[in-house]
């Protein structure tokens, strides 16, 4: 019982006051206007820099994802060629190959025909010669010969050339500058909110381009829409090729790349978003313009007969679609985090101030007087200390040695 004891009065002993009291700072007031404009100044900068900039500017309130979504295109139109006096009419169908495609549309404004090609020898138009020497040697596709001042080769022929107006047929379509496209995008941010879709592919009507929309231009580039009202998402070839600073007299011979891009910038907790679309050529290259590809269709004319093929050179407009976006979001912790580092930076104008104090100023040793204090050495009070017992140990043991002294006499 006199341990229990024990413990309950020490317990009743401690001094609440004591072990629950309360630490503060002290401050120094300095009167000094130079060091007070200092602090204020700095800690000014830098709630501008975190309200203003960080948080307002750069929403810094929110957390973001940047994400790629999905683009289709839609054209149609009629055009025609016209072909040694004889015309043609070239629908959507005939124009655009392939006709479906997830993020790229191509527009045909010049067309080859090649009719009839079966497997041999023959002229390749494309490499003119003088001698054997000039053609390629690459058995059993050629063996380097020249005749009638062409190379022989082992192809399909007749062999396409764009001069050969007596076995390829040149149709030029018209007015393939008025044909439309129709353009839709979508994209989500499942990261943000996994349910949230921003899209123009669901929309029933079009909007056709107009030339009052809001743009803003470049040298090969035009941007339309504000990310608040809807841009035009319906426009002619001709549109298309004027937003990207060029014109269809230009590049209907040779074709061209357009770049069409959906650019999204969406709150994910709002229900509706518009995107911006930037309309660019991309062949800008002088030495690399132009677009072409070439397709074939492959049959037989009789039963059992060889395999032929009509091929088709095309040149026209190339146009890639895509869709891009960066979805935010109002963040509680984003905003902590932007409050945090605006107290860390507060500490800033402190350091200057008391630099300037401290270091600077010509009161410096005044203020010092106030901002620092000097305890004592106590490693010098210790030392004292140790030199004090040593002495009285001394003491102790020569008065030890002669009392033993006495002792014996």
């Amino acid at each position: 019982m006199s341990f229990f004891t024990s413990c309950y009065r020490q317990l009743t002993a401690l001094d609440l006051d004591e072990i629950f009291s309360y630490q503060t700072t002290k401050e120094v007031r300095m009167l000094d206007r130079r060091l007070g404009m200092v602090n204020w100044t700095i800690r000014i900068i830098v709630l501008i820099y975190v309200v203003g900039y960080v948080l307002l500017l750069r929403q810094g309130y929110a957390r973001f994802e940047k994400s790629v979504g999905h683009a289709i295109s839609e054209v149609n139109g009629t055009t025609y060629s016209t072909t040694s006096g004889v015309a043609r009419p070239w629908d959507s169908i005939d124009v655009v190959q392939p006709a479906l495609e997830n993020g790229a549309a191509f527009i045909a404004t010049t067309v080859y025909l090649t009719k009839g090609q079966v497997t041999g020898t023959g002229s390749d138009l494309n490499l003119p010669c003088t001698s054997s020497t000039d053609c390629p040697d690459n058995p059993p596709l050629s063996n380097a010969e020249c005749s009638g001042g062409f190379c022989q080769v082992t192809a399909w022929t007749p062999i396409f050339s764009a001069t050969d107006a007596t076995n390829t047929a040149q149709y030029d379509l018209v007015t393939a500058d008025t044909l439309g496209v129709w353009l839709k995008s979508s994209i989500q941010f499942p990261t943000l909110d996994e349910t949230a879709l921003f899209s123009t592919i669901g929309a029933e009507t079009r909007t056709p381009y107009s030339a009052t929309a809001t743009a803003v231009e470049s040298t090969t580039s035009t941007t339309l829409g504000n990310g608040k009202t809807a841009a035009p998402d319906y426009y002619t070839v001709a549109e298309l090729l004027a937003l990207a600073q060029t014109s269809y007299e230009t590049i209907k011979s040779e074709g061209c790349t357009l770049s069409v891009s959906f650019f999204w910038s969406c709150f994910v907790d709002v229900a509706t978003c518009v995107p911006r679309i930037q309309v660019a050529r991309m062949d800008v290259n002088e030495k690399r313009r132009g677009f072409e590809y070439q397709y074939a269709n492959y049959y037989r004319p009789t039963a059992g007969g060889v395999e032929t093929r009509d091929l088709y050179t095309v040149k026209g407009v190339r146009i890639l679609i895509s869709s891009l976006g960066e979805g935010k979001q109002l963040s509680i912790t984003a905003i902590m985090l932007q409050i945090s580092m605006m107290i860390a930076l507060l500490w800033l104008a402190n350091f200057a101030a008391d630099f300037l104090m401290l270091h600077v100023l010509p009161e410096r040793k005044h203020y010092r007087t106030y901002k620092q204090e000097r305890t004592p050495d106590f490693s010098d009070l210790r030392n004292k200390i140790a030199e004090v017992e040593g002495e009285k140990k001394k003491l102790r043991d020569r008065k030890n040695r002669f009392a033993a002294k006495l002792d014996e006499s």
